[in-house]
């Protein structure tokens, strides 16, 4: 099976290494909050160029924390896109405020900016621009749209993505990462990360993870356990020396998929001249029968995804945000349309090659 994701070649590749590091751990005694962290929030804010950043137990944390540095709740509005995974929106409800959608641009998948203005209203208090499968959103021209709200960077699927050459994350005053296994910093369990230019945010966000202590008698804000411990951040140290070479053999593969499929069948995300994207994840807009040809490759013992299949605000747990179907056309054309193909560094060129051609044989057959 040729896997949408395959993280064991990247693991025996640097098992020795891993091996060290989380020994290293074991054999100090310390398993939170300790010296592996502050090393690697260290290092990681020195990756992104911004001041601070804060180790969290998941990408979704990032988010619920940052809303709640913010003082978000019960009554408030976020803005963010409906072409996002759940925990983007998860996090907004987690902390009782109400998501508010802007529909994307079918080109980037993005955002769309140009709809923005109109759906800001006195009610929003924050603004969650989502860098999907890693392409960035235009922050500087978000930043003149959304004047003084605050700017969450959903990052979670965009480590080392640039805007201008600038690393998304340290762009907005806040960048979210996860820390998924999949992700292309991927721990092996779940993590997540915050970054700020802010010291009084970062200050909160410190407190907010460890339940608003001071120290072990006393508390001085309501806060939450949220810790990226020990053992993930030394294993995060020693994955971030590499980050740089799998995004770059990641583009690689993607530009493979750009000059070699079917340019008849296949819409490719577009990433603008001033962006680099990290390629989390390869998906492309399939104009034909995108289900036989997910039957088609999965019986050739190739995996695909589809990113995603339903809008957030269509899922049944969202029903009672009381959106209907067609009021945001493009994401949901969008969602009928793409298709996510095997993406990881470490993919064999053979493998890529079957990959290929056995897409482009079914063009062959099928019809717009």
């Amino acid at each position: 099976m040729i896997w949408r994701c395959d993280l064991l070649p990247q693991y025996e590749a640097y098992k020795d290494e891993i091996q060290k590091a989380i020994n290293r751990v074991l054999t100090s005694g310390k398993y939170i909050l300790g010296e592996e962290l502050t090393n690697f929030e260290k290092e990681f804010a020195e990756y992104i160029e911004c001041d601070y950043a804060i180790g969290v137990a998941s990408g979704t944390d990032a988010l619920i924390l940052s809303l709640l540095a913010l003082g978000i709740g019960k009554g408030d509005e976020v803005i963010t896109t409906p072409f996002t995974a759940i925990p983007t929106i998860s996090a907004i409800i987690d902390t009782g405020a109400t998501p508010v959608f802007v529909d994307i641009d079918e080109n980037t998948f993005l955002i769309d900016l140009n709809k923005l203005k109109k759906a800001i209203t006195k009610k929003t208090k924050a603004i969650i621009p989502v860098h999907i499968f890693g392409n960035p959103v235009d922050i500087f021209k978000l930043k003149n749209i959304a004047e003084n709200i605050p700017i969450i960077e959903d990052a979670c699927q965009a480590h080392g993505s640039k805007l201008y050459n600038k690393k998304v994350g340290g762009l907005g005053d806040f960048g979210t990462f996860s820390f998924y296994p999949t992700k292309n910093l991927g721990a092996y369990g779940d993590g997540g990360i915050i970054t700020t230019n802010n010291s009084e945010y970062a200050h909160k966000l410190k407190l907010l993870r460890m339940y608003g202590m001071t120290d072990y008698h006393h508390i001085i804000i309501n806060g939450i356990n949220s810790r990226l411990d020990e053992i993930q951040a030394a294993i995060l140290r020693l994955k971030l020396k590499y980050l740089e070479q799998f995004n770059l053999q990641r583009n690689k593969i993607a530009n493979e998929y750009i000059s070699r499929l079917n340019n008849r069948f296949f819409i490719h995300q577009k990433i603008n001249n001033n962006c680099f994207s990290n390629y989390h994840v390869f998906v492309s807009r399939y104009l034909g029968n995108r289900n036989k040809l997910i039957e088609y490759l999965d019986k050739k013992n190739i995996q695909t995804n589809i990113y995603y299949l339903l809008p957030v605000y269509l899922q049944q747990a969202n029903k009672f945000l009381n959106i209907k179907k067609g009021q945001y056309p493009v994401v949901e054309k969008i969602c009928n349309e793409v298709i996510a193909l095997p993406m990881y560094p470490e993919l064999k060129e053979n493998d890529l090659n079957t990959i290929i051609n056995e897409i482009n044989n079914f063009c062959m057959e099928d019809t717009l």
